[in-house]
């Protein structure tokens, strides 16, 4: 060692001493890095005169560690086996860390390896964090996020001061440390070019992770792609621009009704024979949506509608062609069952408060928990649809479609196709495919007969039949297709008299009469007029943009008195027409319509004295109404505290 070297250690050491006994440490003489991290050790009271590896783990929690760890371990091991090959012989050992410095791996030669184990338990599972024994590489590295080689007396700890070590830090694809790379040997073989095979490593390692997150989210997608299109009812069908097969999903071999899998790489042609349409969107690799497919496939015939989307290479040129198909029968039924097929209305939509009302309602749950047959009585425009949507909502057949036919709004020479289907050339007119009924549409949900009453008495016999045997059969057809449906009727004719009459068919009758429901006329639900009416202020207020705060006495004195033949129906026209033409905040009587504001039965009692309870009644629970119930707001609009209106609504008997 030349005078210079050793003059060097000399200072190390000596500056070393003076920090440990109380110094601040020479800048002149000891790194800031170095100097940073004993004042770090100082503060984490590290006895500068220990320094041997911290809370070593037994063999059961040492592999738990190595498990976590083992893909850092895995990928580091070929790296640390080369870099050692290049040290090999001279002393120096290699190790892996965790993020919080603790040993996973070592490798090195053997005298090294136990003068590290016997001096300063430098081995597997050991804790070489800087908290832990000290500035050491490992444990500074992590701290400082950075590559850094430390020797001799720049350890804090004496015992390691015969010691070089080069670490750096390992980070995964978002940048966090993961763990260190260190190599480790006698103080007087300190190289420079260690370090930088440190830093070479390090950056090696996190390379070949990254490739392998890259290569497994390559995989995953590909699963993942391979799972969809493997799940999807759709067929799907890729082929490059030479017209040979990439993929062929479970779905498009049964379109295609190709019994044997079919292997990649065959052309299109030789499995399916000449298409014109498909052989255009293959070979000019055209875009095209829903294109309607007609294919002759030996006895049988694929009927399905196709998509074509054309995929590039990375040089832009045209790879190939990706298909899409779905079975004709399929969109047809999809398409029929959105029209007219869901059910939005549940029980709790369905407003009232009076007695006779809440007996309706009481047979809800009843019929929806039952199989048997419903009959729904009433006046137009109680809400007949509402209960049979309600009680399809609370069965089992929830999830099923919800059919709603208007049996007089049907034509008359329509009614049966339109309820049983037809065949292809039934009639002039006749879609080609022919096209399922209202019956089939409904199969595992609910059908609504509304209007029962006026469907043609030569007609009610294939109603009847349907009704014993849950069976259908298209006109023009032949094949009988069974259905699993629930039936609710509706009328609001009185069937008892046209059975005595001979309009409807007293075997049809009783067949439908199993579930009776009445459902009330409005007139005779007294205070439900006022609940539905302030229901519909709110409902238009959003429909309309309009703000209406509440109704005066005399708008609710006549609504209250008036007979309502229309019922709901005709409420819900009355206020939505008074909303549009209303000038005020609140409406008045004037803008109801003519032929319910001029009724003199009712301008009879307009002028009558209404309690100032009552009156305040009406305001507050209007007010309440309109701001759906929103405490703050509807005292703000009140000019009135949050306790008064709470008191208040107790007193007048308003639901909070």
């Amino acid at each position: 060692m030349s005078m210079q070297s050793v003059k060097c250690v000399e200072d190390s050491l000596g500056a070393w001493r003076n920090f440990i006994e109380g110094g601040m440490g020479d800048v002149a003489v000891t790194r800031s890095e170095i100097l940073e991290s004993w004042h770090r050790c100082k503060k984490h009271g590290i006895n500068p005169y220990e320094g041997i590896g911290k809370n070593p783990l037994d063999q059961e929690k040492l592999q738990k560690l190595i498990n976590h760890n083992s893909r850092l371990v895995e990928v580091a091991k070929p790296f640390m086996h080369t870099v050692y090959q290049s040290v090999k012989g001279s002393g120096f050992m290699v190790v892996i860390t965790d993020k919080e410095g603790r040993i996973l791996h070592t490798c090195g030669d053997s005298g090294i390896l136990d003068k590290a184990a016997s001096t300063i338990r430098f081995i597997k599972g050991t804790d070489w964090s800087e908290q832990a024994v000290g500035t050491n590489a490992i444990g500074t590295a992590l701290v400082i996020n950075k590559a850094i080689q430390i020797s001799g007396t720049e350890h804090f700890c004496q015992s390691h001061h015969y010691w070089t070590c080069s670490g750096a830090p390992i980070h995964n694809s978002l940048g966090e440390i993961i763990g260190c790379f260190d190599i480790s040997g006698p103080a007087e073989c300190v190289y420079s070019h260690t370090f930088g095979m440190v830093v070479a490593a390090a950056e090696a390692i996190e390379n070949q992770m990254r490739k392998e997150e890259i290569q497994e989210e390559k995989n995953r997608a590909y699963e993942l792609l391979s799972a969809a299109t493997e799940s999807v009812t759709e067929g799907l069908l890729a082929i490059d621009n030479e017209g040979r097969i990439i993929h062929l999903n479970p779905a498009a071999q049964k379109i295609f009704g190709l019994s044997e899998k079919i292997e990649s790489g065959q052309l299109l042609k030789s499995i399916l024979g000449p298409n014109e349409k498909f052989s255009e969107m293959a070979d000019q690799l055209l875009w095209k949506t829903d294109v309607e497919i007609v294919h002759d496939q030996g006895r049988d015939r694929i009927h399905c509608t196709c998509s074509a989307r054309p995929f590039s290479k990375k040089d832009g040129s045209m790879a190939g062609v990706v298909f899409t198909l779905r079975e004709m029968n399929k969109v047809r039924r999809l398409v029929n069952r959105m029209v007219g097929a869901t059910a939005r209305f549940y029980c709790k939509d369905i407003i009232g408060e009076s007695e006779v009302m809440k007996n309706a309602l009481k047979l809800i749950p009843v019929a929806a928990n039952s199989r048997s047959n419903v009959l729904l009585t009433g006046e137009s425009g109680t809400g007949k649809e509402l209960f049979a949507q309600a009680i399809h909502n609370h069965s089992s057949r929830s999830e099923g479609p919800f059919v709603a036919v208007n049996c007089a709004a049907l034509p008359r020479e329509l009614i049966q196709s339109e309820l049983f289907g037809y065949n292809e050339g039934a009639f002039t007119g006749a879609k080609r495919g022919g096209n399922p009924g209202k019956f089939e549409m409904a199969n595992e949900g609910t059908i609504f007969l509304d209007e029962i009453g006026d469907m043609p008495i030569e007609l009610q016999v294939n109603l009847l039949r349907v009704l014993q045997e849950r069976k259908v059969t298209r006109v023009g057809g032949e094949k009988v297709i069974p259905i699993n449906i629930r039936i609710i009727a509706a009328t609001n004719k009185d069937l008892v008299k046209a059975v005595k009459e001979g309009r409807f068919r007293q075997d049809l009758y009783y067949r439908l009469h199993v579930l009776s429901i009445q459902i009330p006329p409005l007139r005779e639900r007294g205070r439900d007029i006022e609940l539905i009416t302030f229901h519909l202020i709110n409902v238009f207020s959003e429909h309309l943009d309009k703000e209406i705060k509440g109704v005066e006495p005399e708008f609710l004195e006549v609504i209250c008195n008036y007979s309502w033949p229309g019922n709901i129906r005709e409420l819900q026209n009355a206020v939505e027409y008074a909303m549009n033409v209303a000038e005020g905040e609140y409406l008045s009587v004037h803008d109801l319509p003519n032929d319910i504001r001029c009724q003199p039965m009712f301008m009879q009692n307009v002028g009558k004295v209404i309690s100032l309870t009552e009156i305040e009644r009406i305001t507050v629970e209007s007010t309440f109404n309109k701001f759906n119930g929103n405490i703050t707001q509807t005292a703000r609009a009140l000019g009135i505290g949050r306790n008064t209106l709470y008191d208040k609504l107790r007193k007048l008997g308003v639901r909070a």
